[in-house]
């Protein structure tokens, strides 16, 4: 999985990547420094990486009549 952390208008974009599969989550950068997103990061890798399970099983799921 592929971890990255953006920042641009304003706010911190945490997006991670499988394969075709993204989840992004913003954050202002009013509220929150460059650390804490990092920190967030690691934090919700786990529970992230267990929906692209489940994005996966229902994108296999919808490709199958």
């Amino acid at each position: 999985m592929r971890v990255t952390v953006h920042s641009y208008n304003g706010q911190y974009r945490l997006q991670f990547v499988v394969d075709r599969f993204e989840q992004a989550f913003k954050f202002p950068e009013s509220d929150h420094t460059l650390a804490e997103v990092e920190s967030l990061a690691g934090a919700m890798a786990e529970d992230v990486l267990l929906r692209f399970v489940d994005m996966r099983t229902q994108y296999h799921q919808s490709l199958t009549p």
